[in-house]
């Protein structure tokens, strides 16, 4: 005869929610990250040769 069991089974808890949770964190240290990338280009110098104009007048 089988013994009856005195505590219900176990089941088993899906993945889905820790592996969305670990994709959010991801994805806000990788925004927080970007965020703190230096993205400016540095201003060049133009220059133009202005001494023409000025003999031409």
């Amino acid at each position: 005869m089988r013994r009856p069991m005195l505590s219900p089974t176990r089941r088993r808890r899906s993945p889905l929610p820790m592996i969305l949770l670990a994709l959010l964190a991801l994805l806000i240290g990788f925004l927080l990250w970007m965020s703190t990338v230096d993205t400016e280009v540095p201003t060049s110098r133009i220059e133009q040769d202005v001494t023409n104009e000025a003999l031409a007048k």
